[in-house]
């Protein structure tokens, strides 16, 4: 490697580098770290893009990074539990045009320190457009080649994401921090990264998320199914690698205060077939040997050395090679591995188990000629879910949501209430669940008939879909019973959960009174018979709620209990000068 000129020795000395964990969003396990680079703004520069671009028009940058990827390997190898870990290390697009690049020398770099090229990833930016793409196209074939991993960076904000993605598949794409932030309150964002997701997905990328920073933005990006997380929720970007850990419990505690897809877990672990895959690098021998052993058996799932899904090979298509002319030779050939097939491997959309059964559908739905999907648990293989299996759980949900819905409102019934309160209860994390009755439906009912009483039950509904935010859970008891329940959060606290219930009881207040004559409106009631008969007056609708926050408090809470609160309580809420009634409970 050539010295460097004294100043850029210099610069090399002064600059140093942080490391920001990058995490499985289901289990917290540290998957990798980013090398961040640190100190450009000593040497003078307004960013660390200014510092590349003046290597750049300087022609050191080809050398400059060189001598930087030894320095980010040295300082790796320093953290913890190195050897499980990958290191995604940022590589300028301009270095593949420089007229002094070579090949190897990463190569070189990771056998000097003891590493090879599993626990490398290249992650290229968008952000400086790439204009020959054939050459690209050379040097990521080199890449692929050599073993190195490649991710896409900013992925969606760039100048060359999509033809990048076109061209060449990368093994991963990280999605920028702009369609990341707030994306718990913006539906665009959340359908756009929803489609970026379901992509990667399509052509087998793993996903992450970059700049996740809140509660909110973690659970929405396990729901649209990222695999992998990185931002300020997770670690900052650190010098020290002491602070660097191989989990991070919060993510996992944050998973099992998110209990909302657990059934979907033991639907899916029921139907899964454990097919037993074959491993990147494995002899023919090994793969034929598998087939005979089961002759029902007609695909076999591919994974690499960490056990992360591949694709799968059909048996149909392997016939061509074996029956081919050389395909004997290749078989008894003891040497021969697996990626002399890799033109066989198909893509298969992978999810993961904690993945909503919703989520899992829509990806294998968008994938036309997919047999199943791959399903991982803490981005290791676990199992095949047939296409058959998939049809016959949508059949049975669809059953299952038809019988139980509610037949005016569409909002789910009393199986899917009692089912999230048991599984509420059955957590260790705070939650709110929430009973909502009319007051003076009865005699509205009876007064402008049952027609205009369905209207206000609907008014309700569509009110709660509305106000409530879309995370909670929302239900029709029957009649104007209502039900809503969701988790306490650190971005959503029960103070926030509050005024939400505050806000839709209000507004069902103001807008109710639409569905009364000007008279009576006016008056501010009604005059109709009661239970027994009785002429009297009635005020207008309104609606009273009991709201049980379940986790802190001196009441023991069971299912059958929290029935009769219910009941109970709500004769307090309605006499309540705010129609609520707040209770604090927790669980045996």
């Amino acid at each position: 490697m050539e010295p460097l000129h004294p100043y850029y020795d210099h610069c090399y000395n002064v600059l140093d580098i942080a490391f920001q964990p990058i995490v499985d969003i289901h289990s917290g396990i540290t998957f990798g770290v980013e090398a961040l680079l640190r100190g450009t703004d000593v040497l003078g520069f307004i960013s660390i893009e200014a510092f590349f671009d003046h290597l750049y028009k300087e022609d050191v940058l080809y050398e400059f990074d060189l001598r930087l990827r030894e320095k980010v390997i040295e300082k790796f190898r320093t953290i913890e539990g190195f050897e499980n870990l990958k290191l995604f290390y940022n590589l300028d697009n301009r270095v593949l045009d420089t007229t002094n690049f070579s090949k190897g020398n990463t190569f070189r770099i990771l056998k000097n320190y003891g590493l090879n090229h599993k626990h490398m990833v290249f992650e290229i930016s968008e952000r400086n457009e790439i204009t020959n793409i054939a050459h690209f196209n050379r040097l990521m074939k080199h890449y692929s080649d050599e073993g190195f991993s490649i991710a896409i960076d900013d992925f969606g904000i760039g100048h060359s994401g999509y033809k990048l993605l076109y061209h060449s598949t990368p093994n991963i794409i990280k999605i920028d921090r702009f369609f990341l932030h707030s994306i718990d309150k913006d539906p665009k964002k959340k359908l756009l990264t929803r489609n970026m997701v379901q992509l990667a997905a399509l052509i087998g990328c793993r996903v992450i998320a970059e700049g996740v920073e809140t509660d909110q933005e973690f659970f929405v990006c396990k729901e649209i199914g990222v695999n992998m997380i990185q931002g300020y929720y997770i670690a900052y970007p650190t010098i020290n690698v002491t602070q660097i850990d191989s989990t991070y419990p919060h993510v996992a505690g944050a998973i099992i205060r998110d209990h909302r897809f657990k059934s979907d877990q033991d639907i899916i672990l029921k139907r899964l077939e454990l097919l037993k895959p074959i491993v990147i690098g494995d002899t023919m021998e090994s793969l034929l040997d598998l087939l005979k052993a089961d002759d029902k058996l007609f695909l076999v799932p591919v994974v690499d050395s960490a056990s992360f899904p591949k694709g799968i090979i059909h048996e149909h298509r392997l016939k061509s090679v074996i029956y081919s002319p050389y395909g004997r030779s290749l078989i008894q050939n003891r040497s021969s591995n697996l990626s002399v097939l890799d033109t066989y491997i198909e893509p298969i959309p992978v999810v993961d188990i904690s993945m909503p059964l919703e989520t899992i559908i829509e990806l294998f739905s968008l994938s036309s000629n997919a047999p199943g999907v791959l399903v991982i648990e803490s981005s290791r293989y676990i199992g095949y879910f047939s296409a058959r299996e998939i049809i016959e759980v949508i059949h049975e949900r669809n059953l299952i949501s038809a019988r139980d819905q509610n037949p005016l409102t569409r909002l789910p019934g009393n199986f899917r209430i009692n089912e999230f309160i048991a599984q509420t209860l059955e957590t260790n994390n705070e939650a709110v669940v929430a009973y909502f009755d009319f007051d003076h439906f009865k005699p509205y009912n009876d007064y402008y008939g049952f027609r205009n009483g369905d209207r206000v039950i609907l008014l309700f509904a569509e009110l709660m879909h509305k106000t409530l935010s879309p995370d909670f859970f929302k239900g029709h008891i029957g009649g104007d019973d209502f039900f809503m329940g969701t988790f306490i959060t650190e971005s959503t606290p029960f103070e926030s959960i509050l005024n939400q219930i505050q806000n839709l009881i209000q507004k069902f207040i103001d807008d109710v009174q639409e569905f009364y004559d000007t008279k009576d409106r006016e008056r501010g009631f009604i005059i109709a018979e009661d239970r027994e008969g009785i002429v009297k007056e009635f005020k207008l609708l309104s609606v009273s709620a009991v709201v049980i926050q379940i986790g802190k408090g001196p009441t023991p809470l069971t299912g059958e209990h929290l029935q009769y609160l219910f009941t109970q309580e709500k004769k307090q809420a309605k006499k309540s000068p705010t129609h609520i009634r707040v209770i604090q409970a927790r669980k045996i």
